[in-house]
């Protein structure tokens, strides 16, 4: 009688769908009732973010994107006339120059006019390019959203105008050998050389060098200053 109760029992038990899971691994499901059955709920989802990008890193990367790199990217609107222009007055300056200047009787050839002359044509040569090269730049496009030189940077400018100022005003005085130095060490200041001693040495070497090839091989004697009265 006591058997055959619990085989009853343990029939309608698993009449009504009693499942049971075994292993770790496994999900419990509880009987219901007629043998529904009803799963156990799911673990919930990390929903922790590790690769959210950071504040503001979006908009930073945005703006690197639409910033035109100044290496690359063409020049726009009316600076990108600026450099051709500068460009075309030097070299018509240095070409006007050669031919207006007065060579000593004893000078060889070519003279004093071949250098600001050769100097002056390569630089309308080259202000003929930039000007050519602008023109493709605004026929293909590429000119209309291009670096409007928002990168120009002044004072390297500004420096070496100060130090030509300087040397003009120093030049008859102190002759090309001190006023080129001073020159030269200026310009290698402007673009950044902070070796101090080391560019005095290379400028003094450079505006010797100078006066040398003008001497020799020109024939036109750069101002001495007080040093050939001394020397």
């Amino acid at each position: 009688m006591t058997a055959n109760s619990e085989q009853s029992v343990s029939g309608t038990a698993g009449d009504r769908g009693s499942v049971s899971a075994s292993g770790p691994e496994e999900a419990t499901a509880t009987a219901g009732v007629d043998g529904a059955a009803v799963a156990a709920p799911a673990a919930p989802e990390d929903t922790t973010d590790t690769g959210a990008p950071e504040h503001g890193a979006g908009t930073d990367a945005t703006a690197a994107e639409t910033e035109p790199d100044p290496e690359t990217a063409p020049w726009s609107g009316p600076a990108m006339w600026v450099v051709p222009a500068l460009v075309a007055v030097v070299g018509a300056v240095c070409v006007w120059g050669a031919f207006t200047i007065e060579a000593p009787p004893n000078a060889t050839r070519p003279g004093p006019a071949a250098f600001p002359g050769a100097i002056g044509a390569l630089l309308l040569v080259v202000a003929a390019l930039l000007t050519l090269v602008n023109v493709r730049n605004l026929r293909s496009g590429a000119g209309s959203a291009g670096n409007a030189l928002a990168w120009f940077e002044g004072r390297p400018v500004l420096i070496i105008l100060a130090g030509l100022v300087v040397h003009v005003a120093v030049l008859e005085f102190v002759g090309w050998l001190l006023a080129g130095a001073l020159l030269f060490w200026v310009v290698a200041y402007a673009f950044g050389a902070r070796a101090y001693l080391r560019d005095a040495v290379v400028a003094l070497s450079m505006s010797a060098a100078v006066q040398v090839g003008f001497s020799l091989g020109l024939g036109l004697s750069l101002p001495g200053g007080f040093l050939e009265l001394v020397l």
